[in-house]
Order: C-alpha cells, then structure tokens, then sequence
C-alpha cells in the first residue's frame, strides 16, 4: 500500500498534496475522490507536486491523494 494524504491545493492540471512524507519523485499516484492519474514531479518535505493526466475539474482540496508504491 502507498503513501496517503489529502488535497492543498489545485492549480491546472498541478495538485499540491500534503501528510505525504515518504512518496518519492516520479512515482504514480491516484488523486482525488475518482482516483485519477498523476505523477509527482517535486516534493518538499511532507508535501509533494503531482501532475495529474486527466482534466481535474471538480477536485478540491481534501480530498485523498495515494503514492502507488511505483514509477
């Protein structure tokens, strides 16, 4: 199982996460309430950047964010 947090931020297609402290740079995640597809492109201590594939209208911040565990 991977690293879980929750929703900061949403700018574009770039979702800021935090309580993620052990996801690591370039692994997959599932982001949001739908689980859709990101990638994390920086991470600064517990927080970690992650650029979702798909249109994430509709995410807010709380909602869950989980490190799959590989790139």
């Amino acid at each position: 199982m991977g690293v879980k947090g929750r929703i900061t931020e949403v700018r574009g297609t770039v979702v800021k996460a935090t309580s993620v402290s052990g996801i690591q740079m370039n692994e997959m995640a599932r982001v949001g309430e739908l689980g859709l597809i990101g990638e994390v492109v920086r991470v600064e201590g517990d927080n970690a950047y992650i650029q979702v594939y798909e249109f994430t209208t509709g995410l807010r911040p709380g909602e869950p964010v989980e490190g799959i565990g590989s790139p």
